[in-house]
């Protein structure tokens, strides 16, 4: 035999053999592949249903036009201070308010196109946090009594939602195994390990009862303290299990 027929024959051999391990590995392949597909999804949702613990909201006193810088500011110090002392009489402490505006300005009327000073103008705002829902409405009150002519932005809210969360979370991972295990039953077939899991968890929901900087009339509320409902916050979570299959 000559060298062109040795070669041809080693190269004829080498991709029988190739074919043959080739031909060898697919069950292999195929039973590796079927495994890998032997798997379900399955989506559960939680839900855990929760009062708000949390009330904030803005108050604020604005003086008006002055004659002067320093007579606004006068008037400004005395009501702010009358409003701060009664927020704090109710219990709000000093970590639980904080200053959002402090302003003086100049307030300007045009006539025939000429800017002229008519005065300034000095307001305050701050935010409050109240941890006893039962005294919103008495702070509201006791604040426009005592010269707050701004209020708004209520929110109710809950101070811890992390744990929430992880109670919806749980529900959900509850109601996806409720599924996968309704569903291999119906299946006929065996709940593997889990493979891969995916979650997500809803915030709670922030609500609204006035809008911002809403002015107080004259004696509003007068002493007499408004009911203010807080209702309940739903938070949500839902989860994502793929599940081997037996």
């Amino acid at each position: 035999m000559n060298e062109k027929h040795i070669i041809t024959a080693v190269v004829i051999g080498g991709l029988l053999y190739v074919g043959g391990q080739y031909v060898a590995s697919q069950p292999q392949r195929i039973q590796k592949e079927t495994e890998a597909n032997r798997e379900i999804s399955v989506q559960g949702t939680g839900k855990v249903e929760a009062k708000p613990d949390i009330a904030q909201f803005s108050i604020g006193v604005t003086t008006g036009t002055q004659t002067s810088a320093g007579i606004a500011t006068k008037i400004l110090t005395d009501k702010f201070n009358a409003v701060l002392t009664a927020v704090k009489s109710q219990g709000v402490k000093a970590d639980d308010i904080k200053t959002t505006n402090l302003s003086i300005n100049p307030v300007y009327d045009w006539n025939n196109g000429k800017q002229t000073l008519k005065g300034f103008e000095a307001s305050e705002n701050i935010e409050i946090k109240i941890r006893d829902l039962n005294k919103v409405g008495d702070i509201l009150a006791q604040s426009a009594v005592q010269g707050a002519n701004q209020a708004g932005n209520l929110q109710f809210t809950i101070d811890d939602p992390e744990k929430l969360q992880t109670e919806a979370q749980k529900n959900a991972i509850t109601d996806a195994q409720d599924k996968a295990k309704e569903l291999t039953r119906t299946l006929g077939v065996g709940l593997g390990r889990v493979k891969t899991f995916s979650s997500s968890a809803s915030s709670p929901d922030v609500y609204r009862t006035f809008s911002n900087a809403t002015p107080l009339g004259a004696g509003a509320m007068e002493a007499k303290a408004p009911e203010v409902p807080t209702g309940t916050q739903e938070i949500t979570a839902n989860v994502t299990i793929v599940y081997e299959l037996k």
